[in-house]
């Protein structure tokens, strides 16, 4: 916390000597309300003496991930520190004040909140869903600080899939008769196997309500070493509410909303204009350039293997990843439990790398399935459960 709170004391001397003004963030954690709730993982609130960060944002191009100790890195800057609780008032230790100084320039204000003290790897933390313009000089005060139900993040977490987006031109400003943004997408398999994801876009609007998905595409297969890059377009209609908005692209699983990791950015609409910018059908908000590129294998793999299916199990449809460290004849059976041969998925000489085959069953019966691949002499078998 010492060093924490040093680091903090440099930079507001930094600050200082810029052309700065006084700034202050209040929130508090009533149970239901406008301000939401600050929890830990397990729903319970903040508890006294867990740190409070006010970050200025000054490429205006979203939240970077925290280094050490939870302290902003790259472009964004520690503006503004507390303790929650320490400033007293009823009624619950998840209140608190968070003053600091917000640089007069471009660039955009957020709060990162954590469960603890002294944030440490394995500490959990979340960051405010609202990402705010920085305020007039009359207008010092900022309310309605807005975060996740619980602390959805840890520090030092690895994940399975990482994900960046870096906005073409930041920081985005649409004007009132709408426009379009670019942005790039990176995504990355961090584990030695593959990694089956859904993508989707979603948007927080300014008003801190969902919208979305903006782009959803589902039973993607990342292969080991594997990554994916995409240059996407972003219209915005000029019906859009004026306001702040945070762009969030998730990977994970669609359906049940777990998100293996994110990555986002804000942007401004200034005025606006027509009626409705929300309809149900995405009209006027469908992002496009995803099936432009293919996913990259960076290394051939080390040995002969087949995957499990994904999704597994599956109806009617899944699919298999397999691998040659040198080129082959690859034969891939599907059995049912009694070992009668129900279709050859594939019998043919394939090139070294990482593969990827489907196999349809809509007339195929439900029940387990054994997935078997010959190819170098080797042979491999995977279960399959055809659900209908």
């Amino acid at each position: 916390m010492r060093r924490i709170l040093f680091s903090a004391f440099l930079i507001f001397s930094l600050v200082s000597l810029l052309n700065a003004q006084p700034y202050m963030m209040t929130a508090t954690n009533y149970a239901a309300g406008f301000f939401g709730v600050v929890a830990d993982e397990n729903g319970q609130p903040l508890e006294s003496g867990s740190v409070m960060h006010l970050i200025w944002d000054f490429a205006g191009d979203g939240m970077d991930d925290p280094g050490e100790n939870g302290m902003p890195t790259d472009d964004d800057i520690l503006i503004g520190l507390c303790e929650v609780g320490a400033t007293g008032g009823a009624p619950s230790d998840g209140n608190f004040i968070l003053p600091g100084t917000a640089p007069d320039s471009d660039g955009w204000i957020y709060v990162r909140a954590f469960h603890s003290p002294s944030p440490s790897p394995g500490t959990f933390y979340s960051e405010s869903m609202t990402q705010y313009a920085i305020p007039e000089m009359d207008i010092p005060v900022i309310y309605g600080i807005q975060f996740p139900d619980i602390m959805s993040r840890m520090l030092g977490d690895s994940h399975d899939l990482t994900v960046t987006l870096t906005p073409a031109d930041p920081p985005i400003i649409i004007a009132a008769a709408g426009g379009s943004f670019d942005y790039q997408v990176d995504i990355v398999n961090n584990i030695q196997d593959p990694v089956g994801f859904d993508v989707w876009v979603d948007l927080i609007l300014p008003n801190g309500s969902l919208y979305g998905p903006l782009l959803s595409r589902t039973d993607l297969l990342m292969p080991v070493g594997g990554s994916l890059s995409r240059t996407l377009t972003q219209p915005i209609p000029e019906s859009a509410p004026e306001g702040i908005y945070l762009y969030i692209l998730r990977t994970g699983d669609y359906q049940s909303a777990t998100v293996i990791h994110q990555d986002e950015f804000p942007f401004e609409k200034i005025g606006v204009g027509g009626s409705d910018g929300f309809l149900s059908d995405m009209i006027g908000w469908s992002t496009t350039g995803w099936e432009d590129a293919e996913m990259v294998t960076e290394a051939l793999p080390a040995v002969f293997f087949l995957d499990p299916p994904f999704p597994n199990p599956f109806n009617p449809s899944t699919q298999l990843q397999f691998g040659l460290p040198e080129a082959a004849n690859v034969r891939i059976d599907v059995y049912n439990i009694l070992g009668s041969r129900v279709t050859t998925l594939i019998d043919q000489s394939l090139s070294a790398g990482y593969h990827t085959i489907k196999w349809d069953a809509p007339n195929i019966a439900s029940g387990l399935y054994l997935v078997q691949m010959k190819a170098g002499g080797f042979v491999h078998t995977k279960k399959a459960f055809l659900l209908k």
